[in-house]
């Protein structure tokens, strides 16, 4: 390139020192331009040649009769891949048109996310459509690039960038498309492809489009897998030395979503594409990054440490629990470290690692002291369904431990921190499927389910009151086992127990606001049984209400009884399991309470339920059980399953009613005009005989009408749903999206639901030991009452 030089008019009294350092300034200031310019981790320009864009369809209403957007309506939505060799490009355009000032926020919160270790990203622009006119409003100096790591709050790092634009000028009505190009793949899976393609969304699409250009003819097979796709066409042409594969879908329904459905459970219409032909193909690669290297000197030293145990059992329970307890959960995920954990060796030396690099930790030291043991692939919420999946190593998100210990097969999971107990009572972990990496694996195995044949939670409330018009005692005792007490020792691990007896006192408060701690909240913790104790003691004045009467709950079983938000489904209703749980209150009257003993029994279509109860003198007893019996409903059967949760409601409390001190109630005399009702009145009661007959006679049916006005009593006064309300009753979620329609399904106390505008909530994290939960604070629209509820995402779990 030639350059042209044009003579320099030098203004009057500038010195040519002058001159030159003018110059010299303009040079730096240009240059410092151009670097700021360049700095730019993304380029602006042109889609490739291969790209074949489609025009943006016409606004031709909703997908389908029932449906309306309100907000925002997605004209386009488009994905194209080409691979070639190791390299893979992926293009992706969309448009969505603004129907109402809501849509605005929606269309113009953008972030393009990508890996700079491997990723290249190309913008090609975003474009305003407004009464024909097509602007490209994105401005690359307006645009931030920030390192968001939106696994922070799980200890993830993977060096993520996103590119934020800051868009001008977009108003109701106007149509906003976006293109750009991502180029590059991630190292670590050694040039194969494997893609998962979403052909339904929670909104309805115009227009969905996947083409992918694949290299036919160079050794390499493609496998595709239709996963209930409805309405999706597939076609394919040769482009030169390329197949083009095209999958298009027109007029896309939305998927309604509903709550509690099973993570096996697949809820919108996909398809996968994978290169591996089988698990071995996928075993293979995962076993050329989860090698075990020569042992380091430090790996030595601890090895020799831990083989002070004299039987495997105790060496293996050794090596697990400090690869649990003394290696802190960390991840460092750039690039290739996605799946490929750090070498033991630097792990031990951190003393910290994420799944992976734990995971490997633990098997080179258990191979160390002479135990069987291999690395482990989970999915945390697929679990059953890899059994249809086609092999592929995008099926993973954790890494676990499989090992033999004296001939028993164990499962056991490096993060999990402090596991207690033997080997006998050790509980795999409830991930379902796993591929073991090993070369010579062809297979997923299964893991099987955690069984519970006692309660692993038992509540054991006693209240004395021998005084009725005195203070009350309540003594709680709850016992955990299993699990469930090696969840509560992680909580207290990183709650205070002061904390935790402040929740409990404040629970109880909601009933009794006259209660007090009558002695410190302590904890008797048997690591060696894993049994963990937990003692509360209680002071409560005005037990009693001034009529002589008091509600009991078995409150412990409000998270496991509930009804679904929706009944009409269209998908399983997860139930948690395996949950068996036991509540018993036992009441010490001063006064003598109505003698009798029940017996009730409810089975639903996923637990079962018992209720006890024994009067006695002055004594009264309350015994319940619940086990669950499946982690989920088929749609089919939902409503047999409400109906058994309020079959529950009749058993799952009492009241009792002491004797009264002379008071009396007087009854309204019957009028005049209600004596032409009089046969009427002679039918019924000949009719109340016969029932009253029929039940084993007036004492019989006393019995039960005082047992079944009791239960009833407790179900209307507290067995309202507070799920959402604390962090300890958490809403369970997983993923931004259930989080938003929940809310529109929260009712305010004035009655009114729906969704709350999104520029009025507020989200706020909170870490409740190693519970990351987020408290999301809004106003009714109807009332301006101030609203909050806690919401837990249990989404997939990186590894």
């Amino acid at each position: 390139m030639r350059r042209t030089f044009r003579p320099v008019l030098l203004a009057p009294g500038l010195s040519p020192a002058s001159v030159l350092l003018l110059c010299l300034c303009l040079s730096l200031s240009s240059g410092a331009a151009r670097a700021a310019t360049t700095a730019l981790p993304f380029r602006v320009g042109p889609p490739a040649a291969w790209v074949k864009p489609l025009p943006i369809p016409p606004d031709s209403g909703p997908a389908s009769a029932g449906e309306e957007e309100t907000s925002v309506s997605r004209l386009l939505l488009e994905e194209q891949m080409r691979v070639s060799g190791h390299s893979q490009e992926h293009y992706l355009h969309a448009a969505r048109k603004v129907l109402a000032p809501q849509g605005i926020d929606r269309v113009t919160d953008i972030q393009i996310h990508f890996d700079p270790t491997y990723q290249k990203l190309t913008i090609h622009g975003i474009w305003r459509l407004r009464e024909g006119r097509r602007e490209d409003l994105f401005q690359p100096a307006e645009a931030r690039v920030i390192q968001q790591e939106p696994e922070l709050q799980n200890r993830l790092y993977n060096g993520t960038l996103s590119v934020v634009p800051f868009l001008r000028d977009v108003r109701v009505g106007d149509t906003l498309e976006l293109a750009y190009t991502i180029e590059g793949a991630n190292p670590v899976f050694g040039g194969r492809f494997s893609d998962v393609v979403s052909v339904g969304q929670p909104f309805p699409v115009g227009h969905f489009a996947y083409r992918l250009l694949w290299p036919e003819g160079r050794g390499r097979t493609l496998f595709i897998r239709d996963f209930a796709a409805p309405g999706l066409t597939r076609s394919e042409a040769m482009l030169g030395d390329e197949r083009e594969i095209l999958l298009e879908r027109r007029h896309v329904p939305a998927v309604r979503s509903e709550d509690k459905v099973p993570g096996w459970q697949p809820v919108y219409p996909w398809i996968q594409l994978s290169e591996y032909k089988d698990w071995n193909d996928v075993a293979r690669w995962a076993s050329a990054l989860f090698q075990v290297p020569a042992r380091s000197k430090a790996l030595e030293q601890e090895i020799r440490r831990l083989g002070r145990e004299p039987k495997p059992e105790a060496r293996f329970l050794a090596a697990l629990r400090f690869v649990q307890d003394e290696v802190r959960y960390l991840g460092i995920e750039m690039g290739p470290n996605s799946h490929q954990p750090h070498p033991p060796d630097e792990v031990l030396q951190r003393r910290f690692g994420d799944c992976k690099d734990k995971s490997l930790l633990l098997v080179a030291l258990l191979r160390g002291l002479g135990i069987d043991s291999q690395p482990a692939l989970v999915n945390t919420g697929l679990t059953q369904l890899l059994d249809g999946w086609r092999p592929t190593a995008n099926a993973f998100d954790h890494a676990i431990v499989h090992a033999t210990v004296a001939g028993r097969e164990l499962w056991v999971d490096p993060t999990s921190t402090l596991e207690r107990g033997g080997l006998d009572s050790y509980e795999p972990p409830p991930y379902g499927r796993a591929l073991i990496v090993a070369p010579g694996t062809t297979a997923l195995s299964t893991i099987p389910a955690p069984t519970l044949k006692e309660p692993s939670v038992f509540v054991d409330e006693t209240y004395v009151a021998t005084d009725r018009d005195g203070p009350a005692t309540l003594e709680v005792v709850t016992t955990r086992t299993g699990e469930s007490a090696n969840s509560m020792r992680r909580l207290l691990a990183g709650t205070p127990v002061s904390e935790l007896s402040r929740f409990y006192v404040n629970y109880y408060a909601k009933k009794d606001a006259k209660i007090s701690v009558a002695k410190p909240l302590t904890v008797d913790d048997d690591t060696a049984k894993n049994v963990l104790v937990m003692h509360e003691h209680y002071r409560i004045e005005d037990f009693w209400s001034s009529d002589g009467r008091r509600d009991f709950s078995a409150h412990t079983f409000h998270e496991y009884l509930t009804e679904p938000s929706y009944s009409h489904r269209a998908f399983p209703l997860e139930v948690e399991h395996p949950v068996f749980a036991r509540h018993r209150i036992t009441l010490k009257s001063g006064e003598p309470l109505h003698a009798g003993k029940d017996h009730d029994v409810v089975d639903g279509p996923a637990f079962h339920f018992e209720a006890d109860t024994r009067a006695d003198g002055k004594t009264l007893v309350l015994d319940y059980r619940y086990q669950s019996l499946a982690d989920a409903v088929p749609p089919e059967r939902i409503a047999e399953y409400v109906k058994a949760v309020r079959a529950t409601e009749d058993h799952r409390g009492y009241y009792v009613q002491l004797a009264g001190r002379g008071a009396r109630r007087l009854a309204p005399s019957p009028s005049a005009g209600e004596a032409g009702t009089f046969l009427l009145g002679v039918m019924g009661v000949c009719l109340a005989l016969w029932f009253v007959i029929a039940q084993g006679g007036p004492v019989e049916l006393w019995r039960k009408g005082r047992a079944w006005g009791r239960r009833r009593a407790f179900a209307r006064k507290f067995d309202a749903d507070h799920q959402g309300d604390s962090a300890w009753a958490a809403i369970p979620i997983t993923g931004s999206q259930e989080l938003l329609s929940t809310l529109g399904r929260l009712r305010c106390a004035c009655g009114a639901s729906g969704e709350a505008p999104r520029d009025s909530l507020r989200h706020e994290a909170v870490v409740l030991g190693e519970r990351h939960l987020t408290l999301v604070q809004w106003q009714c629209p109807t009332c301006a009452r101030a609203r909050r509820a806690y919401f837990e995402d249990k989404g997939s779990r990186a590894a």
